[in-house]
């Protein structure tokens, strides 16, 4: 197992002794972004490029929403074989959000391709449109969405408070983004942009909707559910998200996600009404139910038209900048498709992203907010996975924090203290604290520091799980006080032991029967078999002698299944510490239950 890094790494982000995190309450082993490639070269890195021609692109021309041609008249009669642009006869539908899954339609507007008007003029209160083009009265050669956003409105007064903008990028743990994205990097060291780099910033669910419900909510996924939402089964329109206390501050609000399963939505009813002010969802909606097709054999990297998904967030990101310059944003953008799913896919993204900072920069974005440029956990279903550097890199997602100079220079001592916490055991409870720190500056004075400080001592081991990187995160503070459960602890020491060690075999058939029991209630799944222990660890435990912990890595038949889990055993008790998590893709196995908790278990019986 390789644990150092570099020297030149070390030096220039304080790493000492070999630890993230040295603190008495956590010491969080440093790792070495060491190449995957070899442990990945059966990964087949699908196509970057959407196969279809652009024929239109919407525009807005003096406050008015138009389609317009994308290609020169000779190219139009070339790419689509037609001998005249008349020949190609299109429609458009108008469309506007009902709810998180389904959307409302206008009656259907036909027009012709005419070689004297190359823009086409939408109805006035159009918004979203799905156009379709045929050519010999029946064969589509174009079908895509577009959408438009209202001119934003200038404004004699500026309002100088700073906004939030949430940059999230799927299954990128740190050493992930340290391999992949060198130009990224670079970009951010050389461009004199002030960041904080969080080393010990540690996720505490198995995926992204429990690892960004506390971000969003200061609550725990089960703790949401109970509180607004009975255990996911109704919509979220009633949960006590951030966005709507930066919209009753005065904030405009937005949401973007590049895949339908988004946040709220994958299994799950997502929002009834529209929960902020922008929002992509019935744009990636639309596209996912009519317009969709896949570029990679896997069908996981989606496209519509000559866009892929990812593409089109950037659009809605880009459409919004001039609003972010006329008014105090929140916004929440989440990129997920190919990042997910392969290894590699991270790589291409890299200058993308150098890309969209450097415009953010220059259109001065980035001078008016604060960038929360990070991730959910680390790469899942990889054959990366499978290793132990995998299994740990899974559990220190990316976090990169940006804010104006003049930030620092408002507030120094909270900027001293997020600088600190660049090595301190941190996660999303902490980031929404941060986030409600922003809506109420006041508590970032010197005097108020001070004062926040010396309480936040005073309390010991029972400070609170979600603390503000504005504060001085505890020395003391452990996994168990960060409301980190032990499967996702990175504060512990891992002791291989021998997969016929009597517990790892212990531990291993208690996590098969407890899985049994969960699907008891669903006798259309399978019973799990214990077919093989792949791997067994020893957590040490200093807080308590008489305890100890085994975390397992198994093989259940049917199905293939490859699963982790850790144990607690005391004495002749034993129980399971957190969920046990599944390391590989399940696909359709799972297709006869609707339940996010049970189905990455389940091996459907037909």
């Amino acid at each position: 197992m390789d644990y150092i890094m570099d020297y030149a790494v070390y030096e220039e982000h304080a790493i000492t002794q070999g630890f993230f995190v040295n603190t008495s309450g956590c010491h969080m082993v440093a790792l070495n972004p060491i190449p995957i490639e070899s442990l990945v070269n059966d990964e087949e890195l699908p196509s970057l490029q959407c196969q279809k021609p652009e024929l239109l692109h919407g525009e807005v021309v003096d406050g008015r929403n138009y389609l317009v041609w994308s290609m020169t008249e000779d190219n139009i009669r070339s790419v689509f074989q037609v001998r005249n642009v008349s020949d190609i006869n299109c429609y458009y539908v108008g469309i506007s959000r009902y709810s998180d899954n389904k959307n409302n339609y206008d009656d259907r507007k036909s027009f012709r391709l005419n070689s004297m008007r190359t823009k086409q003029l939408l109805d006035e209160d159009v918004k979203i449109v799905r156009v379709e083009c045929i050519r010999d009265g029946n064969e589509t050669i174009y079908h895509d969405v577009h959408f438009f956003l209202p001119t934003a409105e200038v404004t004699g007064v500026q309002d100088k408070r700073i906004s939030v903008m949430i940059l999230g990028i799927d299954s990128i743990s740190h050493m992930h983004y340290l391999r992949s994205m060198p130009q990224f990097q670079s970009f951010i060291e050389n461009a004199d942009l002030p960041h904080v780099e969080f080393w010990g910033y540690n996720r505490v669910g198995r995926n992204s909707y429990p690892n960004l419900v506390p971000l969003l909510s200061g609550m725990s996924d089960a703790e949401l559910e109970a509180n607004c939402s009975k255990n996911g089964d109704e919509h979220y329109d009633r949960c006590p998200i951030i966005w709507k206390q930066f919209k009753a501050a005065g904030y405009y609000t937005s949401l973007g996600e590049d895949h339908i399963g988004g946040c709220f939505n994958y299994v799950k009813k997502g929002f009834y009404s529209q929960p902020t002010d922008y929002i992509l969802r019935p744009v990636l909606f639309e596209m996912n139910q009519n317009t969709r097709y896949s570029c990679d054999k896997q069908e996981l990297v989606h496209c519509s038209g000559h866009r892929l998904f990812s593409e089109v967030l950037q659009e809605f990101i880009f459409k919004l900048v001039p609003h972010m310059k006329q008014h105090p944003f929140f916004s929440f953008f989440w990129r997920a498709m190919g990042v997910h799913d392969y290894a590699t896919y991270a790589k291409t993204v890299d200058m993308e992203y150098v890309k969209m900072l450097r415009s953010l920069q220059t259109q001065g974005i980035l001078n008016r907010s604060l960038i929360l440029f990070m991730s959910d956990h680390g790469l899942r279903f990889t054959g990366f996975r499978k290793s132990y550097q995998g299994m740990q890199e899974e559990s220190q997602p990316l976090l990169i924090a940006f804010y104006p100079k003049w930030f620092g220079t408002l507030y120094p001592e909270a900027i001293i203290n997020l600088k600190r916490n660049a090595h301190s055991l941190v996660t999303t409870f902490d980031l929404h604290e941060t986030l409600k720190d922003i809506l109420h500056p006041k508590q970032l004075l010197r005097e108020q520091l001070v004062k926040r400080t010396v309480a936040l001592k005073s309390l010991g081991r029972n400070a609170p799980r979600g603390v503000s990187l504005f504060l001085p995160i505890p020395k003391q503070r452990d996994c168990n006080m960060a409301g980190i459960p032990t499967h996702y602890c990175l504060c512990h020491k891992l002791n291989e032991i021998s997969i016929e060690d009597s517990r790892a075999k212990r531990a291993a058939r208690f996590i098969v029967r407890s899985l049994n029991a969960l699907l008891s209630s669903y006798p259309q799944c399978h019973r799990l078999e214990l077919e093989q222990v792949l791997a067994a660890y020893l957590l040490e435990q200093p807080m308590d002698p008489n305890a100890y912990e085994v975390r397992v890595r198994l093989v259940t038949e049917p199905g293939g299944g490859l699963f982790e889990g850790t144990t607690r055993f005391l004495g002749f008790k034993v129980a399971l510490d957190g969920v046990v998590t599944r390391s590989n893709a399940y696909r359709n196995q799972s297709y006869c239950v609707n339940n996010y908790r049970i189905e990455m278990y389940c091996y459907c019986k037909h």
